[in-house]
């Protein structure tokens, strides 16, 4: 394999849009309507909901309808939808010191030099044997079939756009399958490793094959990866203008347990030039060092500057089982996101105060506090470079896990033995005591190997009593106690406590309960009880065995809708039961059928299929859409050509489908059905279809000219012919001129090119060297376009003495 060197973060510019409308992003506020900024759109492309931050609406619209959004006192920002771009490669020669190595599969696995530098190879596995972090890459998407890489999940927000692309999150550029490398290659003695070979790697596809991609999908994708709960961003990408969707996104991210991190830009050495969204607060800025420790002279300076990774000379995976050598911010970012995976499947919250910029804690606050100084200025290398031997000390040997089983006068106390450095085991107890003491107690000692749970039983604690615990380990490989944790113990006698009930749908209600007391009962059943408001009678729910104190839940189904009933908790120990105090609650009016508020179709044909694009904004006023599905199928057939399915939730949302036909030949200026069925979550469907016609082919071809002028060639009599064609809709395909004698169907001589686009012209000469004296002879000119639509043209001319 040969080794090339590229970079890549990107840069912002603004989408242009047909006629007078462009694309723009429209943030309300929580309260405000997303339906009245739709209908002022001339296209709703899409509509985000970022929780207490609020929505963003995307939509093609003119610039007064764009004022008129922005004069709204329930609008909190209009933006053009700015598209990021992968920028040029960075030369990096100066900067290098060795020649890279280059991975064989023919040899053993390589290490790359940043891995080394950062500690990571050495760190000894302090994860959780029962929790493995994710890690979602954002780019251009990832390639599934590389050898170095195992893809657990997969998403697109772009078209892919090779024709074989067998995933739609499948990598055709390379950018992204570069970064999932760093983060997390697999350790399978091939290729390369990553930072951390066990993370759920999940491709998130935002970028399109060129590298480009708007900044409302790529804010979409992380409004996913925050709903599907996943740990850690990468974000390789950025560009100079800010972008308000991607702030909301990431600070929604954030606020869900998610860790952002984006490479700070490639625009150095000048201060001012962090990219965004790397210089949002909410997000994780990473420049790039060389292997001298110096801060590249690319990588982008400024106060967004949070840490610097080796970004040059990085080898790391590209599509096709290959490897290639990148330099740029983009390769720093995954050094840093793998590292902090790491940091969080070993139990390390992402951050524990995510409104404290300055002291977040977590594992953002530890890669800032053990982040090694290079002697830099904060513009240029922030915290410091990332280290990982340290920031792995953060890891505790010992985690202190939950309290289980409480009760009234026992509980049992867990914890979790992680990795030893020189030991295959350890003592390991737990300090206790009231939450009011100053003097702990410790439970006997246990030897236990690492990578394993451990536990304790108390006994006779005090009903109705907070205590504070702590795990501990005695070896001579380590002698560390763990965080402390709490729990209350409960009722000396059989209490249950009923909680709120709240309304599901028209036919459910959820309902939580707490066991407060257990009394001496070593199991307890819960369950709910129910009535209408109106009846006597209670009907029991299903219950269910519990050996501890707690919160617990059930959802009630098969109701009548819009009745209030009456719900309570219910605890049975033996022959004793208690009851909570009852609540009410009222199921919701009956669900109306989903609607399709707009359904938009253009026709998107291409010289490489026939195509639709299907605008499209659906609503339920039960905010209960699950999906919707487009089909295109021929207006007199039933065989669907082709279908898009998209996953929907609450009671709003808009977007674009585009179907295909890939038989353009046949199936250009056909009349087709297109339709679109939309379903909510009782299995209510609505659907619509319309009849079109698509690709429609333009007349046949032109011939512009044709003159054949007589000539002499070697001796020969020749036609000299020069000819113009053209194609009303830029399909020509090809030309063919053809010498016969007048009256005679064999062909004497001719000549043939390819005509493609709307026009051509050009010369031929054509020969009969078979000739005596003087003769007629007819020359044809015919012309064809993409569909095989012919028009030919043929005039007599005499030739020879």
């Amino acid at each position: 394999m040969t080794a090339s060197t590229v970079a890549g973060t990107g840069i912002g510019t603004v989408s242009g849009a047909d006629d007078d409308c462009h694309r723009y992003v429209v943030g309300a506020a929580p309260n405000a309507s997303t339906r009245s900024i739709s209908s002022d759109a001339k296209t709703v492309h899409r509509t985000l909901e970022f929780g207490s931050i609020g929505t963003a609406t995307v939509c093609s619209c003119t610039d007064d309808v764009a004022k008129r959004y922005a004069a709204r006192s329930d609008v909190r920002y209009v933006e053009r939808d700015h598209v990021r771009r992968a920028i040029e490669t960075v030369s990096a020669a100066s900067e290098r010191t060795a020649t890279q190595v280059e991975p064989d599969p023919s040899e053993e696995q390589v290490v790359p030099w940043g891995i080394e530098r950062l500690g990571v190879e050495s760190l000894p596995d302090k994860t959780d044997s029962s929790r493995q972090a994710s890690i979602a890459v954002l780019d251009t998407g990832i390639d599934p079939e590389h050898e170095s890489l195992e893809v657990d999940d997969g998403i697109s927000f772009v078209d892919c756009s090779e024709d074989g692309c067998d995933s739609d999150w499948e990598d055709d550029g390379l950018h992204g399958t570069h970064i999932a490398g760093t983060a997390a290659a697999v350790d399978n003695d091939v290729g390369v490793v990553g930072v951390t070979p066990n993370a759920e790697l999940c491709a998130v596809k935002v970028l399109d094959g060129d590298g480009s991609g708007h900044d409302s999908e790529i804010a979409a994708a992380i409004e996913w990866c925050a709903d599907e709960g996943i740990d850690v961003l990468t974000l390789s990408l950025g560009g100079p203008e800010p972008g308000p969707i991607l702030e909301d996104a990431m600070e929604y991210a954030y606020e869900n347990g998610v860790l952002v991190f984006a490479a700070a830009g490639n625009a150095g050495p000048d201060e001012g030039t962090v990219d965004y969204p790397a210089a949002y607060d909410s997000c994780i800025a990473v420049g790039a060092t060389d292997s001298r420790d110096n801060v590249a002279d690319f990588s982008a300076r400024g106060d967004g500057i949070e840490l610097v990774a080796p970004g040059v000379d990085i080898v790391s995976t590209t599509p096709g089982d290959d490897y290639e050598v990148m330099d740029g911010t983009s390769m720093a970012v995954p050094h840093v996101a793998g590292l902090a995976a790491r940091l969080i499947g070993s139990g390390i919250a992402h951050a524990d105060d995510t409104n404290d910029a300055d002291d977040p804690g977590g594992v953002r606050g530890i890669l800032r506090e053990t982040a090694e100084d290079l002697g830099a200025d904060e513009m240029e290398q922030g915290y410091g470079l990332v280290d990982a031997a340290s920031a792995a000390e953060e890891i505790g040997t010992v985690a202190t896990d939950a309290a289980t089983k409480v009760r009234a006068t026992t509980a049992t106390l867990t914890g979790t033995l992680r990795s030893l450095e020189d030991a295959d085991a350890a003592d390991v107890f737990f300090h206790w005591r009231p939450a009011e003491s100053d003097e702990w107690t410790e439970t006997d000692p246990e030897s236990v190997p690492e990578d394993e749970a451990f536990s304790a039983e108390l006994t006779d604690l005090e009903p109705e009593t907070a205590y504070e615990f702590r795990a501990a380990v005695d070896s001579p490989d380590a002698n560390e106690i763990g965080e402390t944790a709490t729990f209350e113990t409960g009722l000396d006698s059989l209490v249950v406590e009923t909680g709120d009930a709240s309304a599901i749908d028209h036919e459910s209600v959820q309902c939580v309960g707490t066991l407060e007391g257990m009394g001496d009962a070593d199991a307890v059943e819960v369950a709910f009880q129910w009535r209408d408001a109106d009846d006597s009678s209670w009907t029991d729910a299903d219950g269910e065995e519990r050996e501890e104190i707690g919160e617990f839940d059930d959802e009630l189904s098969g109701l009548d809708y819009e009745t209030e009933y009456e719900v309570r908790a219910v605890a049975t120990a033996g022959d004793e039961t208690a009851t909570g105090d009852a609540v009410s609650v009222e199921t919701d009016p009956e669900p109306g059928l989903p609607e399709i508020e707009q359904f938009e179709i253009d026709d998107s044909s291409s010289q490489n299929f026939v195509g639709a694009s299907v605008q499209w904004t659906v609503t339920d006023q039960d905010g209960d859409l699950v999906e919707i599905t487009s089909e295109l199928r021929y207006a007199d057939g039933d065989e669907v050509l082709h279908s898009v399915t998209s996953e929907l939730e609450g009671g709003e949302e808009s977007g674009t489908h585009t179907l295909k036909n890939t038989d353009r030949l046949e199936g250009a200026g056909e009349e087709y059905e297109i339709a679109t069925a939309v379903a909510d979550g009782e299995g209510n469907v609505t659907d619509v279809s319309e009849q079109v016609t698509l690709d429609e082919k333009s007349p046949s071809p032109s011939i512009d000219r044709f003159e054949v002028t007589p000539t002499d060639f070697l001796g020969d009599p020749s036609a000299e012919v020069e000819w113009a064609v053209s194609d009303e809709g830029g399909e020509l395909w090809e030309l063919e001129l053809e010498l016969c004698l007048a009256g005679d169907d064999e062909v004497l001589d001719d000549a043939s090119t390819m005509a493609r686009g709307d026009e051509k012209s050009g010369s031929h000469r054509l020969t009969d060297g078979d000739t005596d004296g003087e003769t007629e002879y007819e020359v044809t000119i015919t012309v064809a376009d993409y569909f095989e639509q012919v028009t030919t043209e043929t005039t007599t001319i005499t030739l020879g003495e």
